[in-house]
């Protein structure tokens, strides 16, 4: 029972983080159009990483209870990516943060939207990764 409880709470969370995939693609295109469209992609986002930071903790316990063998390498890679995303999932939060403040004071946020545009893509990157290593398993 408690499998089965991890395991739909596993899939709830990695919906959520389907969410981010598209982040770093919708940051470009939402600078090419009006202005106002890319600070409420901002704050819209702003929620969603949020949400994804509470979804980690989740899919980190429900991920270790579903398991049995932690010494595996896959387990070990697994966690590696999970450190991965935990890291730049805080570092875009920030970036999304600041650039929001700066906007409000109406200063520069071109390094600020380059950092974020980075670290989005390579959340991007791990997030498929870790899909990926979901399949591996079974392959």
């Amino acid at each position: 029972m408690i499998y089965l409880i991890s395991y739909a709470f596993h899939m709830l969370v990695a919906v959520l983080f389907f969410l981010l995939i598209p982040f770093p693609f919708l940051i470009k295109g939402s600078l090419l159009d009006e202005p106002g469209r890319f600070q409420l992609l901002l704050k819209i986002y702003k929620r969603i990483i949020w949400a994804a930071h509470g979804g980690v903790v989740v899919a980190v316990v429900s991920g270790i209870l579903m398991t049995t063998n932690w010494f595996t390498v896959w387990f070990m890679i697994v966690t590696l990516i999970w450190l991965a995303i935990s890291a730049f999932l805080g570092m875009s939060a920030k970036m999304v943060r600041v650039i929001l403040e700066k906007q409000e004071l109406h200063q520069s946020t071109e390094d600020e939207i380059a950092k974020l545009r980075f670290f989005s893509f390579v959340l991007m990157i791990a997030i498929l990764s870790m899909f990926l290593m979901k399949v591996v398993i079974y392959l």
